[in-house]
């Protein structure tokens, strides 16, 4: 390894100490988070347990973990090719694939233990499973394998929940969609997915005594931006803090006989009524916030003391290649974005020399920048959008190239 001197922190210190707890048979460790310990679900199983399994084999070997992450970006870079030639042709896959192999946000994640490595590969996979689907005719295998990808996601991040969207309308293609065959491929997708988050809900369920959407981090995630604290800061206005560190709730990490199920219920509530006492600060969170996960501004998260946290993976530190990587991106996108436009013939009737995409394919990166705009502008949380913003690039750099003769062929979505 180029820097062997890597040691997890943060995130990436939770998953690694969850995995060396799960690689000697003891599963989910206690809860980190409360005093008195008890059964915690921060976290979901997806990637904790993958790379449990790893330090297993590997005798709690780090570079092993490290390597995994490796494997995982090497996989997105051949679906990001897949995807890509299934719409666009085989030139632009290979475009695309370039791009992604190099872009130094993703090729720097793929050094990192944290849960967006896997998911990536998943959400990418779950969509050339719809895109088969499509191309097949209607195949259910397709469907299903899709739903169970999306479940499989969900237990990584809980922005897996949402890619059920995308991958329920990319194969609702039967017509009259209201007709009751016509809702079978959905119906298989949602409960495939249905059927995989199912086991760990049932353990959560086990473990503290009610109902647990899989994780216990919605109102660590959300209380950490809406409060007074994160609100009043007018350097790094809504940045994230550990709720924790916020007076109305630390008290709720030391009262003995709450469990993380009740912490997060109580937060989650807290967060919700200041956010609808607050229209304006959730509006302006979600601007700051939108601009933090492109590193337009830094202040994603800060510590007690209201400083800026810069460490990799949790704060706002990136490298130079990072941002000017993001930035080629973008204008590349753009570029894209406009040769599409520019592409489309006079006549309606025919189809587009550059396709468009189908509409669920580009529903993927803008649910993920939705849901993570809101909370928090972890640049990190952008990430699982990044293969479709190189994928539009990788369109700009064809056309650019191609801007004095033909475009020629570009594939059929």
């Amino acid at each position: 390894m180029a820097d062997d001197g890597y040691r997890p922190g943060n995130d990436a210190f939770e998953y690694d100490y969850y995995a060396r707890s799960i690689a000697v048979g003891n599963g989910y460790p206690p809860s980190g988070y409360l005093r008195q310990g008890g059964p915690t679900a921060v976290r979901g199983p997806g990637y904790p347990y993958l790379l449990g399994g790893v330090y297993a084999l590997s005798g709690n070997d780090l570079a092993a973990g490290r390597l995994l992450g490796i494997a995982l970006g090497a996989l997105s870079v051949v679906l990001v090719y897949l995807i890509a030639k299934r719409i666009w042709g085989r030139r632009i896959g290979l475009i695309a694939a370039a791009l992604a192999a190099v872009f130094p946000p993703l090729v720097l994640l793929s050094r990192d233990l944290v849960s967006e490595t896997l998911f990536i590969p998943l959400e990418l996979t779950a969509l050339l499973c719809v895109l088969n689907f499509r191309r097949s005719g209607g195949e259910l295998r397709w469907a299903l394998a899709a739903g169970a990808l999306c479940g499989i996601a969900a237990l990584t991040r809980n922005a897996g929940f949402a890619l059920m969207l995308p991958v329920v309308l990319g194969v609702w293609t039967s017509r009259p969609r209201l007709r009751a065959a016509s809702a079978l491929a959905p119906l298989l997708a949602i409960s495939c997915a249905v059927v995989v988050v199912t086991p760990w809900i049932v353990r959560d369920a086990a473990e503290f005594g009610q109902f647990v959407p899989v994780t216990t981090s919605a109102g660590i995630a959300s209380a950490g931006t809406y409060n007074e604290a994160s609100r009043r800061d007018s350097e790094t206005h809504g940045a994230w803090r550990t709720p924790q560190i916020v007076p109305e709730f630390a008290p709720l990490f030391e009262t003995p006989g709450l469990d993380e199920a009740e912490v997060d219920e109580r937060l989650r509530r807290a967060a919700r009524d200041f956010a609808w006492e607050h229209p304006g600060y959730v509006v302006e969170t979600s601007a700051w916030n939108l601009l933090r996960l492109f590193e337009v501004v830094g202040g994603s998260v800060v510590d007690a003391q209201g400083e800026i946290v810069d460490d990799r993976g949790i704060g706002s530190a990136v490298s130079t290649a990072e941002r000017v990587g993001i930035a080629i991106a973008i204008i590349l996108a753009l570029v894209g974005v406009i040769a599409m436009v520019r592409s489309k013939p006079e006549d309606d009737d025919q189809p587009s020399r550059i396709p468009h995409g189908p509409l669920f394919l580009w529903l993927v990166p803008i649910l993920m920048l939705l849901i993570a705009a809101p909370i928090a502008g972890l640049p990190r949380y952008r990430l699982p959008a990044d293969p479709f913003l190189l994928m539009l690039a990788a369109i700009g750099v064809a056309w650019l190239w191609d801007r004095q003769r033909p475009l020629g062929q570009w594939g059929s979505a």
